[in-house]
């Protein structure tokens, strides 16, 4: 997955991770425990994994 210089430094910087563990393939980014304790994964609306 591609992102963008500054959210690529987000992620390695801030302790947020991404997986792919959702049923459709999609990415959830878990935030750092500073900004949500529970650490519940957020996923895109708009991404649409390609058909295979």
């Amino acid at each position: 997955m591609l992102l963008c210089a500054f959210h690529h430094r987000m992620i390695h910087e801030d302790d947020w991770v991404i997986t792919f563990e959702t049923e459709d393939r999609r990415p959830a980014f878990i935030p750092p425990a500073r900004l949500d304790p529970y650490r519940r994964p957020r996923t895109s609306t708009r991404y649409r994994p390609r058909r295979t």
